[in-house]
């Protein structure tokens, strides 16, 4: 089969690689579509250590169901299915807790050693399947996997029913947040970027109001839309310090700040607004395995609006090339998918 192979810094070969089997409990799948994250970039990069070459990177995927290994009774070949990227042991401390994302002895697909689906064929455990209804296509099924981390950060700012809530960066993560606050019936979202190309799939996602920090005084178009007060809930997706501020100096007093943001791992932030203002932070960390079934779930029933992520779907033989422009010079693509 094919397979595109990361062999160092900068280097993804599309290339022969041996063919894969389903051991006991585990589904072989035929891979339809496989989303490049902005962790793969990194990776591609050299710059994280998270991915060991000679390995073949992907983890946001869906693929249709060709070969059942033995003891599989609840798929049949054909099936079209999402996946949870990550295996899990089942048994250890954390599994236990029902925290298998954690899990002490999990194998998560397209990182460090463990190949992903940037290939034709890939195996994995059946109990990391979930069904993709006939009518999603299968580059919606890619962003099962960040939209869980979305739906996780979104959760724990807890009820969104009448609230305002700021989302600073519009970029995969920030965009899916906005997906799930609007679906949780905020009363007003504000989504800020730098981008006014972002900006315009934000309003296209249903953003009611636009704010690029880089064009005027944000600070005086959020209090002019919340009637000098801030905003209840301001959610961080970029994780870099200006931002963190941002979201930060928005918020209303007794606001509350959820960081999704996982880039810098050290920002200056205001001790004393925090304090002063009774500021409360929540950090959020990749998701579990009941959200992601419960966004399969919700996409499913269409009740999560996602495709206008999608800038480019592109074939196996592109993707070095996308990978390789993601890295240097973007544009405005949000979210590339490697289709078959």
């Amino acid at each position: 089969m094919k397979g595109i192979v990361y062999e160092g810094p900068n280097i993804l070969s599309l290339k022969e690689v041996g063919d894969v089997s389903p051991g006991p409990g585990e589904v072989k799948l035929r891979v339809r579509a496989c989303g490049i994250c902005g962790s793969d970039v990194h990776g591609y990069l050299g710059i994280t250590g998270r991915r060991i070459p000679p390995m073949m990177m992907g983890h946001e995927f869906a693929g249709e169901v060709a070969e059942l290994g033995q003891g599989v009774d609840q798929w049949k070949k054909g099936d079209r299915v999402a996946v949870y990227p990550v295996d899990f042991c089942g048994h250890c401390e954390m599994c236990r807790k029902g925290d298998v994302h954690l899990c002490l002895n999990k194998r998560a697909f397209g990182v460090l050693d463990v190949d992903g689906a940037f290939a034709e064929y890939i195996c994995v455990p059946a109990k990391c399947c979930f069904r993709v209804a006939d009518q999603i296509p299968y580059s919606i099924g890619t962003l099962m996997e960040p939209l869980a981390v979305s739906y996780r950060g979104v959760e724990h700012a807890g009820d969104l029913t009448g609230r305002t809530v700021l989302i600073v960066g519009a970029g995969t993560i920030g965009l899916l947040a906005l997906a799930c606050v609007k679906m949780k019936g905020a009363a007003k979202i504000i989504l800020s970027d730098l981008s006014d190309y972002r900006l315009g799939i934000a309003r296209e996602m249903g953003a009611d109001v636009t704010v690029n920090p880089g064009s005027g005084d944000w600070k005086a178009q959020i209090l002019a839309e919340t009637g000098g007060k801030g905003v209840d809930v301001a959610i961080e997706a970029v994780g870099a310090a200006p931002t963190v501020q941002q979201a930060m100096a928005a918020l209303r007093f007794g606001g509350r700040a959820i960081w999704i943001g996982n880039n810098k791992p050290f920002v200056d932030v205001n001790m004393q607004e925090i304090v002063t203002r009774e500021l409360s932070i929540q950090g959020s960390f990749l998701y579990g395995y009941e959200e992601f079934k419960t966004v399969v779930g919700l996409v499913n029933q269409g009740r999560i609006h996602v495709a206008p992520l999608i800038s480019k779907e592109v074939s196996m033989e592109e993707t070095p090339a996308y990978f390789e422009k993601l890295a240097k010079d973007p544009g405005s693509l949000i979210k590339v998918v490697m289709v078959d």
